[in-house]
């Protein structure tokens, strides 16, 4: 009789030795991973995560402190010091959530009216609360998407877009695409379908995300069990009133158009807008085909190429939309420095954003909308950046390879699959010699 075989480890990637912005980063606390390092029982992908989440959320409140004296009341001020919120009804485009965002700040209104200190400041920080919950439920579900790169939440944890953005509603439709990314990838559709009903009810864009996911892997019933149930959810948060914005508003290339005298009729944005959404749906079909299987990678990959085509073309695109592409792209997006280049890209355009609404380049470029044309083109730039990467690494990778597919479980399915790598075959993204000494079944 056959003994049974003991359940090996799944081989966890290490960032430190497939990244070199993460090698060179991590040389302050010691360098790379060595080849014998064992970790910490304790300190799991998780928990790290999880702190550091928790730091990046503190580091966006320190940022928004310029505004907390005058209560976002100063016209100018929250603009010009890039510390406005819409949590405090500073926003820096004409739009607004649906309305139960605001029954929420009501909530919170009267509920802070008990504690020391009232008004602006106290809702906000009370919302600030509710958030911060939020983005750390997003941080335990990304590092659980893909199995064997838990540490590519890191992306979200750490990313500059949070510091600057998560004060705003975007970061609920955020939360919503982590929620449609672990839902869709662990054989949950339903919860999948309402993580992205609620993302698009704050943000309608999430609805390509929605789409570029269910694209890759699951049965028919699960993509009709998905959009039922992403249906409903939007249904139900904005049948009391739906979010509202003019047509063109800030971030939008159209708008750019429109003020160098260019235009564009509104036959010719849709035809625009269809024409490249049917680009971006061309490039996710063809990376689920590259992949050759349904893998964690490539269902945030095709969320992502679509999603941020939405974003390029877009008839608003306020700097906190870049909140939305953010679980997609630490999970997609394989290098920190295309994430970086990316952020850094948009960290400029929205001071840029700032600066301009709130007039402060006007005692040297009177009436000059360049300063917003650059900040709009700096946002474009930094979304086919995004795009181009990941096209790139799909296209360099390997094509129906083991290495990514650990995080896929299909919806509806009980048992994982098996896990190739590391049952005797060298990972492609590891030193062979590291692995000299370990025993192998």
């Amino acid at each position: 009789m056959d003994r049974a075989q003991p359940e090996q480890p799944e081989p966890v990637e290490a960032p430190t030795r497939v990244d070199p912005v993460a090698a060179a980063m991590s040389e302050v606390a010691g360098g790379p991973l060595g080849a014998h390092a064992a970790g910490h029982p304790w300190w799991s992908a998780a928990r790290v995560l999880a702190g550091a989440t928790a730091v990046t959320l503190a580091a966006g409140m320190l940022a928004k402190t310029a505004c907390v004296p005058t209560g976002w009341g100063n016209e100018h001020q929250p603009l010009t010091e890039l510390c406005w919120t819409d949590l405090a009804g500073r926003s820096v485009d004409a739009g607004s959530p649906p309305r139960v965002a605001a029954w929420l700040t009501d909530g919170v209104e009267r509920a802070t009216a008990v504690l020391p200190g009232s008004g602006t400041v106290a809702t906000t920080a009370g919302l600030a609360v509710l958030l911060a919950a939020l983005a750390l439920l997003a941080t335990a579900l990304l590092v659980r998407v893909d199995r064997r790169r838990p540490w590519a939440a890191a992306g979200w944890a750490l990313g500059p877009v949070l510091l600057v953005h998560w004060l705003s509603w975007e970061l609920v439709a955020a939360v919503g695409v982590a929620v449609l990314l672990w839902g869709w990838t662990s054989g949950r559709p339903w919860l999948a379908g309402v993580g992205a009903g609620v993302g698009a009810a704050f943000a309608l864009p999430v609805a390509l995300a929605l789409v570029g996911v269910l694209a890759v892997g699951g049965r028919l019933r699960d993509r009709v069990d998905a959009l039922l149930a992403a249906g409903a959810a939007y249904v139900v948060l904005t049948l009391p009133g739906r979010a509202t914005g003019p047509d063109l508003d800030i971030g939008s290339i159209w708008l750019l158009l429109d003020q160098t005298g260019i235009g564009a009729s509104t036959t010719v944005r849709t035809l625009g807008q269809v024409g490249v959404l049917a680009l971006a749906a061309a490039a996710a079909w063809w990376l689920v085909r590259r992949a050759g299987r349904p893998t964690a990678m490539t269902t945030a990959r095709a969320g992502l190429v679509l999603l941020a085509a939405g974003l390029v073309v877009a008839p608003s695109a306020p700097p906190e939309s870049a909140l939305l592409l953010l679980p997609l792209a630490a999970l997609a997006v394989r290098r920190w420095r295309d994430l970086l280049v990316w952020q850094g890209l948009h960290l400029v355009s929205w001071v840029i954003t700032g600066w301009y609404v709130g007039l402060a380049l006007e005692p040297t470029v009177s009436d000059d909308g360049r300063a917003y044309w650059v900040a709009v083109l700096l946002r474009v730039l930094g979304l086919l950046w995004l795009i181009g990467a990941v096209l790139r690494d799909a296209a360099s990778g390997p094509v129906d390879g083991p290495d990514d597919d650990a995080g896929w479980r299909p919806p509806g399915s009980v048992d994982d699959d098996a896990v190739e790598v590391g049952r005797g075959e060298a990972h492609p993204h590891l030193d062979v010699l590291t692995d000299v000494g370990d025993a192998r079944p």
